[in-house]
């Protein structure tokens, strides 16, 4: 038998020099000798040999606690080495060291491992982790993708909707590039369990299917499409640290964006049809640093758009689930109710929930003060951004009033 992974062996009577040792991709396996004894073959891809180590009565130890990461030690009596194993694929590398633990013992091995040729693991091709497609007749339309890709870039090569389920397939994927082509709409039930990386620049994208599942994406560039709105699936990615979504057609930033992704740390909506910024977006206390908005329609001037403070039992009974965090559900709850929940905002005062009896008021703020930097495209635009604050209670709207120079209404 023979696993494909990251292998990093460290001698263990040398002191110096090993904190430089990285892993490195390679194979090992599991073969007989002339002698008819099992021994371990350890091959990286970088070198043209292989190396062999005896196994009975010659394994000193099998590290195995982050099995299932995929991460394991062989330590070998002679010669001192320690074969560390990372990446590995959990059910393959549970056998190879139960295998090793056998043959160790001079136990014969199930009949299911059959013995690798030494030869053939000398003659293993690196595997293919990258590739590039910038023109049609370069599209792997029969042989298909290697599945060992780590990095797809596919660019200006005419992608059209539906797009080739196959790239979303590839389990080792964690960068994928689909930029400049014709793509409408991704396929339903992705799930890339090791993707961080999404680049869909330039095309006509004008929704994200609901059931995208990417558990540790980090960047997300949406740039250049046809989006009105940011959908609700990439709401839901709370992975997300930087998010460009300029020069498409978004109208409104949700209230509740930095709550759903907490990680956020650039987000760029240049380039689109906003008016204003919601009072979560210029909070403290969140990651976000660095935030582009330039080549907007925004308001300049202070203005009231809405008092409402006749506050009903609804209302009170929503603030008191927000404020002690009482769980809930669409059983336990009308879904009405339930989309408040999860869009509401804090008081700009007294960081109360506001959630459908408020005051609200438009006014210019510097968000430099709360650590975020912004970017603007021209020079005469100013740093200062209209946000949308929200007040609780006719007290706390008479106190943003008085803070933005506006005329204070009677309690």
């Amino acid at each position: 038998m023979k696993l494909d992974c990251k292998i990093k062996i460290q001698d263990r009577q040398r002191t110096n020099g090993l904190a430089t040792i990285k892993a490195a991709k390679g194979v090992v396996g599991l073969a007989k000798s002339n002698s008819d004894e099992w021994v371990l073959i350890v091959r990286l891809f970088k070198d043209t040999s292989a190396t062999q180590y005896k196994l009975r009565n010659n394994v000193q130890a099998l590290l195995h606690k982050m099995i299932n990461n995929g991460m394991a030690t062989v330590q070998i009596k002679t010669p001192s080495h320690d074969v560390q194993l990372s990446e590995a694929n959990v059910e393959s590398l549970k056998t190879l060291l139960s295998s090793i633990r056998l043959a160790s013992a001079g136990n014969d091995l199930p009949s299911t491992i059959k013995s690798t040729s030494v030869n053939a693991v000398q003659k293993l091709q690196r595997p293919t982790l990258q590739l590039t497609i910038t023109q049609v007749s370069d599209y792997p339309t029969l042989k298909g993708f290697p599945s060992t890709l780590e990095k797809l870039t596919i660019n200006t090569a005419q992608l059209r909707t539906p797009v080739d389920r196959r790239i979303f397939t590839l389990k080792n994927l964690h960068t994928l590039d689909l930029s400049e082509n014709n793509i409408t709409q991704l396929p339903s039930k992705i799930e890339m369990l090791h993707l961080h990386t999404l680049t869909l620049r330039a095309n006509q994208i004008r929704s994200f299917p609901n059931d995208l599942k990417c558990p540790v994406l980090k960047y997300l560039d949406l740039s250049q499409n046809q989006l009105s709105a940011l959908d609700e699936t990439i709401l839901n990615l709370n992975t997300l640290e930087r998010l460009i979504l300029s020069s498409n057609h978004i109208k409104i930033i949700p209230r509740h964006l930095l709550r759903l992704l907490p990680q956020l740390q650039v987000f760029n909506i240049a380039s689109n049809q906003i008016r204003v910024i919601p009072n979560g977006l210029a909070a403290s206390g969140t990651r976000l640093h660095t935030f582009h908005y330039g080549e907007n329609p925004l308001v300049t001037n202070k203005c009231i758009t809405c008092q409402r403070f006749n506050f009903t039992l609804v209302e009170l009974a929503l603030r008191t689930v927000v404020k002690h965090r009482i769980p809930y559900n669409f059983q336990t709850l009308p879904r009405t109710l339930c989309s408040l929940l999860v869009k509401y905002e804090l008081c700009a005062h007294c960081a109360a929930p506001c959630l459908t009896n408020f005051g609200e008021i438009f006014v210019p703020r510097q968000l430099s003060a709360n650590g975020v930097t912004v970017h603007v495209t021209a020079a005469s635009q100013s740093f200062a951004v209209p946000v949308q604050e929200r007040y609780c209670s006719m007290k706390c709207f008479n106190y943003g009033l008085k803070r933005a120079g506006l005329t204070q209404m009677p309690i």
